[in-house]
């Protein structure tokens, strides 16, 4: 039996913060079982609790966003930032699902039809992958 291949995923800075405070073995579990992680490389300079040499042992492919991608994203208005309106961007060009718990961006998402989900909803789909018990999911939602 073929196993079904795994969605991207484009994590914001929020997600990604609050999984490396919480436990960041859950990292490389979700990339494994749940989506292959993407963060674009302006998202990731934002995150100062890891370094970019962890993002292979964790399962997080960092994006290079093009330039045309960046002056897009410098130029857009709104409430977002340019990191936040790139996560947008990237997730819309790549039929990428957007990974974030900022309700700025998850507006903006849902305006441009990007799909999303919430953070701990990937825990939530690890447990149903049966790659985790509901008890030690406890442990990264509380």
């Amino acid at each position: 039996m073929s196993r079904k291949p795994l969605p991207s995923l484009i994590m914001d800075a929020d997600v990604l913060v609050d999984y490396v405070h919480c436990d960041s073995s859950i990292i490389p579990l979700i990339s494994t079982h749940v989506g292959r992680i993407h963060v674009a490389t302006p998202v990731f300079r934002e995150v100062k609790e890891i370094t970019e040499g962890d993002c292979g042992e964790l399962g997080i492919t960092l994006v290079e966003p093009d330039i045309e991608q960046v002056i897009h994203a410098t130029e857009a208005r709104g409430p977002l930032s340019m990191q936040d309106h790139l996560c947008v961007l990237l997730a819309k060009e790549q039929h990428w699902i957007c990974v974030t718990n900022d309700r700025p961006l998850r507006r903006e998402c849902e305006s441009q039809g990007v799909p999303l989900i919430w953070g701990v909803e990937l825990i939530c789909q690890f447990v149903e992958a049966r790659g985790f018990s509901p008890e030690n999911a406890k442990d990264f939602i509380l």
